[in-house]
């Protein structure tokens, strides 16, 4: 009702106007350009006016967002610490649980493994945990073996051995695996690890097993199909939990009878099973837990699984008696 009396006292404001302009001798055609040219301006005030405000209130968010930013450098450790300190006991159960809803999807769409890269490409081999917590492996002194193993949520996370229901896997096994899916196996776990030095193909590979070449190899799977293909022969140890194991697995083949270190796995809680051969593990604690954690040793037979945390101790592998070929499964569970 008030914008409607305004409009009406406006209309009469400009006949007034308009008529006073035609008794001055102005004609109609001249009041027309003056009229628009006067409503040309006002808007032209109306512009200015709202840019200034734009232009003000832009300062004023520039003047908070450096005043923020001072504050969180001034006060960065304080509020590292803080996040640090409460987000810490989230990141695995957050990434356990992400890792579950994914599994239907990749499932659904095995091809989108294809898409994982690792967080690191070559590891710093300088790099050091400040004030780490060895209490958990002070305490050790020996490697148990447990006769009825449960998964690792149920079971002691201290390092234990146990005989697993696994079939013992001879090269040949491996070989018709390959040759069967050989398509998969080249196109996504294509490179194998020899000597710790160069990299071949899983064909050159078995020939050179075939003629009876010594060497230690490799082979590392990262994609949900080559799991599968692996799944048929080597099944989930029981000692593993049904959600949480690792995509990333690894095939070491040596028949070269050296020392070599078993890789860091992606998730910390990590297993040996032999799949065939013998050999002699050595648990070396970590470099942060030297000081307070002993050296483990234990003799590894087929078909026996070694489960430890490769935060705190690190497997060295070392000869056997005899001369048997090593083949040796290593996976993780987050």
């Amino acid at each position: 009702m008030v914008n409607e009396e305004l409009l009406q006292e406006y209309s009469y404001s400009i006949q007034r106007l308009k008529r006073q302009c035609t008794e001055k001798g102005m004609s109609e055609e001249e009041f027309k350009k003056l009229y628009y040219h006067s409503l040309a301006f006002i808007e032209m005030q109306n512009q200015s006016v709202v840019t200034s405000r734009q232009r003000v209130g832009k300062r004023y968010k520039l003047l908070l967002a450096a005043v923020i930013v001072i504050c969180i450098v001034y006060n960065f450790k304080f509020i590292y610490s803080c996040v640090v300190c409460n987000l810490q006991d989230y990141i695995y159960p957050g990434l356990r649980l992400l890792r579950r809803i994914s599994i239907p999807f990749i499932s659904l769409f095995p091809s989108i493994t294809d898409f994982y890269h690792e967080t690191c490409l070559i590891q710093n081999p300088f790099f050091t945990v400040v004030d780490m917590d060895c209490w958990p492996c002070s305490t050790i002194h020996n490697i148990g073996e447990v006769h009825n193993p449960k998964p690792v949520n149920q079971q002691l996370t201290a390092p234990f051995i146990y005989e697993s229901e696994q079939q013992v896997i001879k090269m040949k096994k491996l070989k018709d695996l390959y040759e069967k899916n050989r398509d998969i196996f080249d196109k996504e776990s294509s490179k194998v690890l020899a000597n710790n030095k160069h990299y071949i193909s899983p064909m050159v590979m078995f020939s050179e097993q075939q003629e009876e070449t010594k060497n230690l190899y490799t082979w590392k799977f990262n994609t949900m199909n080559t799991a599968r293909l692996l799944r048929q022969l080597i099944p989930r140890p029981k000692v593993v939990p049904k959600f949480g194991q690792s995509t990333e697995r690894f095939i070491i083949i040596d028949s070269k009878q050296d020392t070599f270190r078993i890789p860091d796995t992606e998730c910390n809680f990590s297993f040996l099973l032999i799949l065939s051969g013998n050999r002699q593990v050595h648990l070396v604690p970590a470099e942060e837990c030297k000081h307070q954690c002993k050296s483990l040793k234990v003799d590894l037979k087929e078909t026996y699984l070694l489960w430890y945390n490769w935060w705190y101790w690190r497997p060295v592998v070392q000869p056997a008696y005899g001369n048997e070929t090593l083949i040796a499964h290593v996976g993780s569970y987050c």
